[in-house]
C-alpha cells in the first residue's frame, strides 16, 4: 500500500524578513483604507496607496528576480509598490502572521506555516515554469560526482545539504522522501546552504556533504555542466502568490482577476519587461484554492516528528 505521502505526490504529480519591515510595521489595527474608493480592509501600510510585497530569499538576487512581479502589482492595482527582500523564510512567516505584509510570492511549505502561525491569507495562483504545465516544480537529490550513491537510501549515514529548515523542495519533502527509505538524517548531519543555488554549490563542492536536495530551476544547470549528478526527482506543490483576507475586496479582486491562470504574455502586454529569470522559469500562475496545498498538510502530519517547522 502506498503511504500517504506517495499517494500525495503521486496526485501533485497530476496537478502540479529580517527584511525591512520598519518602513512599514504600522499595526493592522491602524491600518486605513483611505478615500480612493477602494472600499473597507487593511493595508500592511496603513496607507491606502501602496502594498507591501514580500519574496523568500530562496536564491541570490531574488528580489530583483521578483521586481517585474511587483511591478505588475503596481500596474494591476494603481498603488505603489513596496518590495522587500527577506533575510530568512521565518520573517515573511512573521510578518504574514503580523498582516505587515499585503501581497506574499512564497513556497507550498511557507503557506502552511503562516497559516499556523495565524496568518489569514489566500492563494491567487501558484507558479507555473513553462508553457503546457501545471502548476508544480520538482525537489531534485543530486550528489557530487565522486560519490557512489546511487538512490536515497544511500543517503543514510552522510551529512545531507538541504536548503532551509523552512524550504518545501529544499527540506520539507526531502525529509519525508528520506524517512519513506528508511533513512534518519541527525541534526548534526543536516547542512543548510540557505539557498538553492549556494546549496547546489555546497554538494558540487563536496566539501560539507556530497548529497543533498536543489530545486530542479538551479539543480538543471548543474546536473548539464557535470557539477551533480541527479540522484532522484519528486513533483512538489507549486509555490503561491498569496494576499491578505484582511484587502480591501475591490483590491482582492483586481489581483485574482489579473493574475490567476495569468501568463507571460499578460505581464509584457501590460508593459512590463520580463527578465531573465522569469524568462527562464516562470510561465505564469494557476488558479488554486487552499485544498491544493492539503498534500503539504499530509506531508507534515508524517514528518513531524523529525521537522521542527511541521509541530504548530
Amino acid at each position: 500500500m502506498q503511504s500517504p505521502l506517495k499517494r500525495g505526490l503521486a496526485i501533485a504529480a497530476g496537478l502540479t524578513l529580517a527584511f525591512g519591515l520598519a518602513a512599514c510595521s504600522a499595526d493592522s489595527a491602524d491600518s486605513t483604507t483611505g478615500s480612493d474608493g477602494a472600499g473597507e480592509g487593511a493595508f500592511a501600510s496603513g496607507n491606502a496607496d501602496t502594498l507591501v510585497f514580500a519574496v523568500l530569499p530562496d536564491h541570490e538576487g531574488a528580489d530583483q528576480d521578483a521586481q517585474p512581479i511587483a511591478d505588475w502589482i503596481a500596474e494591476i492595482t494603481g498603488k505603489n509598490v513596496e518590495m522587500f527582500q527577506a533575510t530568512d523564510y521565518t520573517a515573511v512567516v512573521q510578518g504574514l502572521a503580523a498582516d505587515q505584509i499585503d501581497i506574499a510570492q512564497i513556497s507550498a511549505f511557507t503557506y502552511y506555516q503562516s497559516q499556523n502561525a495565524g496568518a489569514d491569507i489566500e492563494p491567487i495562483g501558484a507558479q507555473i515554469t513553462q508553457e503546457g504545465a501545471e502548476p508544480g516544480y520538482f525537489s531534485v537529490a543530486v550528489k557530487n560526482p565522486a560519490s557512489d550513491v546511487e538512490t536515497l537510501a544511500d543517503f543514510a549515514d552522510q551529512a545531507v545539504c538541504f536548503v532551509n529548515p523552512t524550504s518545501t523542495s529544499g527540506f520539507a519533502v526531502p525529509m519525508g522522501g528520506l524517512l519513506e527509505v528508511g533513512v534518519t538524517v541527525p541534526e548534526g548531519d543536516r547542512v543548510f546552504g540557505e539557498e538553492h543555488d549556494l546549496n547546489a554549490k555546497k554538494v558540487a563542492e563536496g566539501v560539507d556533504c556530497q548529497v543533498g536536495f536543489v530545486q530542479d530551476i538551479d539543480a538543471d544547470p548543474f546536473i548539464e555542466s557535470g557539477e551533480l549528478v541527479e540522484v532522484q526527482r519528486v513533483q512538489v506543490p507549486a509555490a503561491p502568490i498569496v494576499l491578505q483576507a484582511a484587502l480591501p475586496q475591490e483590491v482582492k479582486d483586481q489581483l485574482f482577476e489579473a493574475l490567476a491562470d495569468s501568463t507571460q504574455s499578460d505581464l509584457t502586454d501590460a508593459g512590463i519587461e520580463l527578465n531573465e529569470f522569469l524568462t527562464d522559469g516562470w510561465f505564469g500562475y494557476g488558479a488554486v484554492d487552499d485544498a491544493y496545498y492539503d498534500l503539504i498538510r499530509t506531508l507534515c502530519d508524517e514528518i513531524a516528528d523529525e521537522v521542527e517547522a511541521c509541530r504548530a
